[in-house]
């Protein structure tokens, strides 16, 4: 469990780590709908694993998000169409990342760390992409260095970053994205305590209330339905 104590700042984390269940039997239970499809959905798999592995190895606190929390309320895994694997950080605990940031710590993964993480909104970053920077919206990208599949790392904040100093939002909320790059706040409680949980069989870390999380964002249709579906071998949005 973790949890976090706004008063002082602090974290702890319980990192006791257990064995993950086996993502070859996951990968029974989830569709597909063109040929593609499976190498893709075990690519992100394996990548989610691997990095599961290098933040207990490291301490790095993380909690899953976006559509791979929809995955997790709807299915307990990974949506068939989806294409990355997302996750929530600390802001400010981008900086435990950096020192990894391009280098060689691992023969199949890189780690990118924007080099604009510290600056807050999208609209303030730019693109790199000679260096491999092609996004603006995360902080870093944890890629497969063979196949390119990713775990996407996106900030979230303790305090409200068009407002920084409002004590309504300061360390009582946790403000990130919404599906329009639009900030959005919900209250810290819904977030933490961290909950260990299993998504297609892999244990990571999942937010203390995914479903008000996962409707706040995306609807109350969300917690119950996916949003595509298989027609002449592609996903199609319904």
């Amino acid at each position: 469990m973790v949890v976090y104590y706004p008063k002082n700042n602090t974290i702890y984390i319980d990192l006791t780590q257990t064995t993950n269940y086996s993502i070859e039997n996951a990968l029974e239970h989830i569709p597909i709908c063109n040929s593609d499809d499976r190498f893709r959905q075990r690519c992100l798999l394996t990548a989610l694993h691997a990095w599961t592995d290098f933040a207990h190895e490291h301490k790095i606190q993380y909690w899953i998000a976006y559509g791979t929390l929809i995955g997790y309320v709807q299915r307990d895994g990974l949506l068939p169409h989806d294409y990355d694997i997302d996750i929530l950080m600390l802001a400010q605990d981008t900086q435990y990342l950096v020192p990894f940031a391009d280098i060689n710590f691992s023969s199949a993964y890189e780690l990118k760390v924007h080099p604009q993480w510290s600056t807050v909104g999208y609209a303030n970053r730019s693109y790199f992409p000679l260096e491999g920077f092609t996004f603006v919206a995360p902080n870093a990208r944890f890629i497969d260095r063979k196949f390119r599949c990713y775990v996407e790392i996106w900030p979230t904040y303790d305090f409200h970053p068009d407002d920084p100093t409002n004590i309504t939002y300061l360390k009582k909320t946790l403000t990130d994205y919404d599906r329009t790059f639009n900030w959005t706040s919900s209250p810290i409680q819904w977030t933490f305590p961290l909950q260990s949980c299993i998504f297609s069989g892999v244990k990571v870390w999942c937010p203390a209330m995914p479903e008000r999380l996962v409707t706040m964002v995306y609807g109350i249709e969300a917690n119950n339905k996916t949003d595509k579906k298989c027609v002449n071998e592609t996903w199609i949005s319904v």
